[in-house]
């Protein structure tokens, strides 16, 4: 490796540091610290947040985790409710004392960045936005290596269809009650014009995956987008989706757009990390046996 390619690299993370040094001192000027705000996105965030649900999203330690969620009851801000199901399992939420707090929070983050970013021309701006993109893409595709080896597959068989069927049941099943209809729908959901199915595997094993249904020559739909629990934190979302994009960007599609729900916060994170907006939002609706919120997010290729 080239002593100059360590050189920039450190150049820039002092670089960095110093511009998160200037938004963490503005925009977080409170009694709380970052790991403790991270922690309030949480919550707010998930549905059915459980404290070993934030140990592992935020590879925290579990004492750590713990005195953090005493003190947010001792202030207010936070309340346990136990599981219906699991008596053992206790649910964490924001009182509206803590939903005050955290929405005070993100609008002084949103107003410091757009601050920061006010005298930068819209141009530069996707340009930014861009190199982020790739940063993390190619950081994201080692930085697990020496724990995984994720490969990336765009070929499918009948096998791997039902096995993406039974993996999307099984999760929405499990996490947040979906009924037997759901299944119907996955099956009904195979019939459109299939161009693409990418399946994420670390050491030979499902990871995740997604897939691209054509609607038209300028409109693509990404759908059945999964990630094995087991692999939260590796990046292989990231690599997925990006991988996705990179061929609409290569078939000279337009607009990428998908539905989701709006009870899946890791999900919806990543879609807007990539620049997909929501366009739509239907009333909530009984189905698959819940109240759903369904949400359409859209991405404008350039």
């Amino acid at each position: 490796m080239q002593p100059t390619v360590v050189s920039e690299v450190r150049k820039f993370n002092r670089f960095y540091t110093k511009v998160l040094g200037l938004l963490n001192q503005q925009v977080y000027d409170s009694p709380f610290s970052l790991t403790e705000t991270r922690i309030l996105f949480e919550i707010n965030s998930t549905s059915n947040c459980t404290a070993k649900f934030l140990q592992e999203e935020l590879d925290l330690d579990r004492g750590y985790v713990s005195r953090i969620l005493k003190r947010y009851e001792e202030l207010e801000i936070i309340y346990k409710q136990k599981g219906k199901e699991d008596g053992r399992t206790y649910y964490i939420q924001l009182t509206e004392k803590g939903k005050i707090i955290y929405h005070d929070l993100e609008t002084k983050a949103e107003q410091q960045v757009k601050s920061l970013l006010k005298n930068i021309e819209p141009e530069k701006q996707q340009n930014l936005i861009e190199s982020m993109r790739i940063i993390e893409m190619i950081l994201s595709e080692f930085i697990y290596q020496d724990k995984s080896a994720i490969s990336i597959r765009d070929g499918y068989t009948a096998e791997d269809k039902d096995h993406i069927i039974e993996k999307q049941r099984a999760f929405y099943s499990e996490n947040y009650g979906f009924d037997e209809t759901f299944l119907d729908y996955l099956h009904d959901s195979f019939e459109g014009k299939i161009k693409k199915i990418w399946i994420a595997e670390d050491n030979e094993k499902f990871a995740g995956c997604v897939g691209l249904v054509e609607e038209d020559e300028t409109t693509a739909l990404l759908r059945w987008f999964i990630v094995d629990p087991s692999i939260r934190g590796k990046g292989v979302g990231t690599q997925l989706v990006q991988t996705l994009l990179n061929y609409c960007k290569e078939q000279q599609y337009k607009r990428v757009y998908l539905w989701t729900v709006s009870s899946l916060p890791v999900a919806r994170r990543l879609y807007a990390k990539f620049g997909f907006e929501i366009t739509e939002t239907k009333e909530e609706q009984l189905l698959w046996g819940q109240r759903i919120v369904e949400e359409r997010w859209d991405l404008e290729i350039k």
